[in-house]
This record gives C-alpha cells, sequence and structure tokens, in this order.
C-alpha cells in the first residue's frame, strides 16, 4: 500500500460519508466505508474490516451519545441485546481469521442486497404504524414484561409523542447474535441487523431502533477490533483519517435524523445497499473466477 495526501483524503472523505448516513441508519458507517476502501482506495479486504471495526468505535461515540441526549435510544434494550451480539462478535472475528477474500465478499454481497430488499418492501410501514397508534396496542412476550421493555420518543418529523411496547425478544435476541457474528466477520457494527431486528420483530419504531442501534454498535466493534489488533491486520495511517471521517460525519448526521421521515431514510438505505451489494459481487467474482463486471473502482 502507498500512502499519501489523496489517498488520505480519499478514506476521509468517505468516510464523511459513510460517517454521516451511518447516523441516519444506526449503521456504524462500515456498510459503506469497507466497500469503499476495497472498490476505491483498493485495500485488502481484512485490513479494511480491521480499519472500518476501529472507526465503528469512534461513530458509535459520537453518534450513540447524542441519540441518547435526543432520548430516542432506549438503554435497557440496548444492554439486553448486546449480551447476543458481543458473543456474536467474538465468534465472527475468529471465523473472519480463517476465510478466503472472495467468499467474504459474498457474504458481504447478500447481506447488503438482504437489506436493501427488505428496506424498499417496508418503506411506508413506520408511518403507518404511527399515525394508527400500533406500537402502542402491542403486546409484550413475558421476558419484555419481566424487563419492562417499552418507552416513547419525540418524532421531530411527525411533531408527536411516540409510545411503543416491547414485544419479539427471542427472536430479537437470535438475529443480535448474527449481527455480532457479521460484525465481527465483515468489519461492521451489526447495525444493518440490529436495526432490521428491532424494527421488524420486536415492535420497536425505526428512529428508536437507529438510536438503540448506533448505541450498541460500537461495544459490538470493540470485541472484533482486538482480535485483527493482535492478528496485526491494523494499519494506523489507514485508520487514523477513517475514524475522523466518520466520527464528523455521525456527529451531523444525528442533527438531522430525527427530522426526516422514516420512509426516506429507507428508501437511501435500500438504494445504496443494492448498489454496493453489486460492486460486492463483481469484485468477488473477479477474484476468483477471473470475471470481469463494470463496478466502481474497477
Amino acid at each position: 500500500m502507498i500512502y499519501s495526501w489523496t489517498f488520505v483524503m480519499v478514506l476521509f472523505t468517505a468516510a464523511c460519508f459513510a460517517g454521516f448516513l451511518g447516523a441516519l441508519l444506526g449503521v456504524g458507517g462500515g456498510i459503506i466505508i469497507v466497500p469503499a476502501m476495497i472498490l476505491i482506495s483498493h485495500l485488502p479486504v481484512k485490513v479494511a474490516v480491521a480499519a472500518s471495526l476501529v472507526s465503528v468505535i469512534a461513530t458509535s461515540n459520537a453518534g450513540g451519545s447524542s441519540y441518547v441526549d435526543q432520548r430516542i435510544s432506549n438503554l435497557r434494550l440496548a444492554m439486553f441485546l448486546e449480551m447476543a451480539t458481543t458473543i456474536g462478535a467474538l465468534s465472527g472475528s475468529v471465523l473472519a481469521l480463517y476465510l478466503q477474500a472472495w467468499t467474504m465478499l459474498l457474504i458481504f454481497a447478500a447481506l447488503l442486497a438482504y437489506m436493501g430488499y427488505t428496506s424498499f418492501t417496508t418503506r411506508r410501514l413506520d408511518d403507518r404504524r404511527i399515525a394508527g397508534g400500533d406500537f402502542t396496542r402491542a403486546k409484550p412476550d413475558r421476558l419484555a414484561a419481566f424487563l419492562q421493555l417499552r418507552g416513547h420518543y419525540h418524532d421531530e418529523a411527525e411533531d408527536k409523542q411516540v409510545q411503543y411496547v416491547i414485544s419479539g425478544t427471542g427472536p430479537g435476541l437470535a438475529i443480535s447474535y448474527l449481527a455480532g457474528v457479521t460484525s465481527g466477520l465483515l468489519g461492521v457494527g451489526g447495525g444493518v441487523l440490529k436495526v432490521s431486528a428491532m424494527n421488524q420483530s420486536m415492535n420497536v419504531p425505526m428512529k428508536v431502533a437507529v438510536g438503540t442501534s448506533k448505541l450498541m454498535i460500537g461495544v459490538t466493534a470493540a470485541v472484533g477490533a482486538i482480535l485483527f489488533f493482535f492478528a496485526g491486520l491494523i494499519h494506523f495511517h489507514v485508520v487514523a483519517p477513517v475514524a475522523l471521517g466518520t466520527t464528523l460525519g455521525a456527529t451531523l448526521g444525528t442533527m438531522v435524523m430525527n427530522r426526516l421521515r422514516s420512509w426516506l431514510l429507507k428508501w437511501l438505505f435500500a438504494v445504496l445497499m443494492i448498489y454496493l451489494a453489486y460492486n460486492m459481487v463483481a469484485k468477488a467474482l473477479a477474484l476468483r473466477f477471473h470475471i470481469v463486471l463494470p463496478a466502481l473502482g474497477s
């Protein structure tokens, strides 16, 4: 790898965008910055994953604390789900050290495509549920009732107080474990799955899922980052501009998120995920089968 000012500025700019969009969607930015590092800066997959994990910790501190101040994050829910996610992150980090690069790229592409599809098909769901009061009428399961997993927040876009009751703790824990595996394996905070699990399986409004996920992802990423550090895969010339950029972007993103409607956030997310999924598949095919498809950075 050749380090230059151009290289650093490209990483920093991409990281700012990743941090901003990550704050809007409850992810650490790794889901964006990892493809950018691989496809634009041509960094090795595992070096990109390691740098992303460190940047996720930084952006979680910047964005998560802001959502706590805005009373959007659900602290009790975050602590509950983090138990499963941390165990999953350890499993995924160990697995990542042994998988081939093209295999990791295909796994990443599958995750991106799935999240793009589910975001697009449910883009109007939150607005309808808020208008109809569906989040309040849900019945909690036994564990959710015992832990008093419920809450409320003020939605600035709707200009109303939204009450919600949490249910589906079993599926939520299972998907949170998979989110942890994804974090360690792919260098993301696992937020893409956590947001989906909370919003679609646990009756949590999209914006609360975003704020809670943003709070959690730093802990999840820290588990994987430790293993990558001892494996010698953390390059500080890469980590520095990425961490600074995602932190700046996340700070700006938290100021905007609650003013936007949920359908817009999901629509943007879907478009970006499908586009990046295609580019990651193209990269994997080139590495494994020498098949060249048009792709960003090719």
